[in-house]
């Protein structure tokens, strides 16, 4: 290694972007996860440690500033990268919506598959084209009241035989769900309403 002013283990805290970006292509994953929570690291580099290391890269302080700086660059990120940053549950809301945008279906997969989502992209993700993505947000645990009435007369039977499974329905919901034209959806709010009021859960 030839700069003199780095740790044998860590990049120094004035390390500049070429001897980030050189450091990135190091085989240590200690070295290369660094090099990721470093403010002077290129966007352009932290977009290829993202995937490796989304949690590093979503900590490290400068992402804020490259936000506003350099946008081109990070909306150039890869679908994969961004489905690894949209499934930190620290991701903020402005990566969530870069993953929503991008092609990749990975990275709108990795959105929906989140434990924390808030009303409004819970929204976002009931109202696209794809049904499976529907079927994702019809299990989440926080669904306002208004989405779960939309849900339930969702177009396709996917989406609503989700729904039937979730587990706190109000009484009006899973009333739409038992007289669904479906006979899977009725059939599985039958044994979701069994297992309520039994609690053993039996199938009929």
């Amino acid at each position: 290694m030839t700069a003199p002013d780095l740790h044998p283990n860590l990049p120094a805290p004035n390390a500049t972007a070429e001897q980030l970006t050189r450091l990135a292509r190091e085989p240590s994953l200690h070295l290369r996860e660094a090099v990721a929570r470093h403010p002077n690291t290129p966007a352009e580099v932290l977009g290829q440690l993202a995937a490796d290391f989304p949690g590093a890269v979503i900590s490290n302080p400068a992402l804020p500033l490259l936000r506003l700086a350099q946008m081109k660059q990070i909306q150039s990120w890869s679908g994969r990268t961004l489905a690894r940053l949209a499934a930190v549950e620290a991701a903020p809301e402005w990566l969530q919506e870069l993953a929503m945008r991008h092609p990749d279906p990975q990275a709108q997969w990795a959105v929906a598959g989140r434990a924390q989502l808030s009303a409004e992209r819970l929204c976002q993700l009931a109202g696209r084209r794809e049904w499976q993505l529907r079927a994702a947000v019809a299990q989440h645990p926080d669904l306002p009241a208004e989405l779960l009435g939309a849900l339930a007369v969702d177009s396709d039977y996917g989406v609503r035989l989700s729904l039937a499974a979730h587990p706190a329905l109000p009484p009006e919901v899973l009333k739409t769900l038992q007289q669904d034209a479906h006979p899977l959806v009725r059939r599985r709010t039958q044994i979701i309403s069994t297992r309520s009021v039994g609690g053993q859960g039996r199938p009929l």
